[in-house]
């Protein structure tokens, strides 16, 4: 049996646990303390990917796009998705700052675009940031909802999935018309 006398002022307390009962505590201890750590590991490693897909956006909108680059893997991927003619085809980590920044957003909001944040939901692997859009597309105003899906690998950014409204970027960006079927 082991003893221990635990003073709490004014008074002390004399706790007397069977061996086997201690051990056991023992390590239900280290097990808790285990949990907490990595727990704490995880929740930064959340909020650093919280925060570099926040800043990536910012940065690949900018003057200076190339600035977000070097927070993309080697392997990074975007892909727009939907069921336009800029859909589904992924650009590579060059073309994306080559060719989809400068040549399809460029081009379709010459004015550039407003991006706020609304929400954000994070775990160790990606990163959903939920937006809100407020442009001038070259068919009038684009005022477009968005989730970005990110995925990280390495500390970096792996791959970028776009979701937002086909029906708005084809009415305003391509000029297409809904005809109705009657």
């Amino acid at each position: 049996m082991i003893q221990k006398i635990i003073p709490l002022a004014p008074f002390s307390v004399k706790i007397s646990i069977q061996k086997g009962v201690f051990m056991k505590l023992r390590n239900l201890s280290l097990i808790l303390a285990t949990i907490f750590l990595i727990s704490c590991t995880n929740s930064n490693e959340i909020e650093q990917n919280k925060k570099m897909a926040g800043d990536f956006l910012n940065l690949a909108l900018s003057e200076n796009p190339k600035s977000a680059q070097p927070l993309t893997h080697t392997d990074f991927t975007f892909t727009f998705m939907g069921e336009t003619e800029i859909s589904n085809i992924p650009f590579d980590r060059d073309t994306y700052f080559d060719d989809w920044i400068p040549n399809v957003v460029g081009a379709l909001l010459p004015n550039g675009i407003t991006l706020t944040t609304t929400d954000m939901i994070a775990d160790t692997n990606g990163v959903a940031v939920i937006m809100e859009g407020d442009a001038e597309g070259i068919n009038g105003e684009y005022d477009n909802k968005y989730v970005f899906v990110y995925k990280f690998k390495d500390g970096k950014i792996l791959s970028i999935n776009e979701y937002n409204s086909d029906l708005l970027v084809a009415t305003r960006l391509y000029k297409n018309q809904l005809v109705p079927l009657d």
